[in-house]
């Protein structure tokens, strides 16, 4: 709900900083006041090219707003506002929503709410959205329950503006009722498991640090030995070498003689 008027910035050329003033005018300054207009305090020869109105178009009355530009020495003439604003026609941003099925209810939640327009929430059994029942939002996040289980259900919501819509529709969440996990099951699962496993490893380490001799060749026995290999006395022979002689072949030698 703030209200700003924006326009583009002077098209000719400006040897200093151009300045700009914004001025309103609502029913009671055409009618009471000769048809006068009054400057908006915060956009008095400003710099800018935008002016917060908020404050200023503070009724239901329609405004007429305009916009001049200053040079230097020079004005221009003044350029109004196409039309009258009021403020009962602003079109509100749909609203983020977020939709969860918790147990038998639907869990409806927002990340930004308007101050000055109240929400409507709609919510319909798919395919029965002819009886389909709008409550007001009256704490964020709300909770509908006693729903049918299995059943998919719907929600939309909508800002209102003294009773008119001021705001898109936001987009349908459907969610089946009971068809989830709750929130708590998965950590439970994994704690459980955990534990579990620890105990198992306990245990082992436990059994095996305390296993005498004779119950730990009871448990954990070895394969037997082949009957080749079981045979208490066993006779070892060496067997002799035969010794060769040396082997012996003649050998023809001739000698060279140097005569001189």
């Amino acid at each position: 709900m703030r209200h700003t008027l924006t326009w583009r910035p002077l098209d000719a050329f400006c040897w200093t900083a151009a300045l700009y003033t914004v001025q309103f005018q609502g029913e009671f300054e055409r009618s009471i006041l000769n048809d006068s207009w009054l400057d908006s305090p915060k956009c008095r020869r400003t710099p800018r090219t935008h002016c917060d109105l908020t404050p200023d178009l503070g009724s239901d009355s329609d405004y007429g707003v305009r916009v001049r530009a200053e040079c230097g020495q020079q004005v221009t003439p003044w350029t109004r506002l196409n039309g009258l604003f009021n403020r009962r026609e602003t079109l509100l941003r749909p609203l983020e929503m977020a939709v969860e099925a918790m147990g038998d209810g639907v869990r409806v939640s927002f990340e930004r709410l308007p101050q000055t327009a109240s929400v409507g929430i709609t919510l319909w059994r798919q395919g029965q959205e002819q009886e389909a029942s709008t409550v007001r939002l009256e704490q964020t996040p709300m909770l509908f329950t006693a729903l049918q289980e299995g059943a998919v259900y719907c929600v939309r919501a909508c800002t209102y503006l003294d009773g008119r819509p001021g705001s898109a529709p936001t987009d349908t969440h459907c969610v089946t009722i009971g068809d989830h996990e709750e929130p708590w099951k998965k950590p439970t699962a994994a704690m459980v498991t955990v534990v579990v496993m620890a105990a198992l490893l306990f245990a082992v380490f436990w059994s095996v640090g305390r296993c005498k001799a004779e119950g730990c060749h009871a448990h954990f026995q070895k394969e037997p030995l082949p009957f080749s290999l079981q045979q208490p006395n066993w006779q070892t022979e060496q067997l002799p070498c035969p010794e060769q002689g040396e082997i012996c072949e003649p050998i023809t030698a001739l000698f060279l003689l140097e005569l001189t």
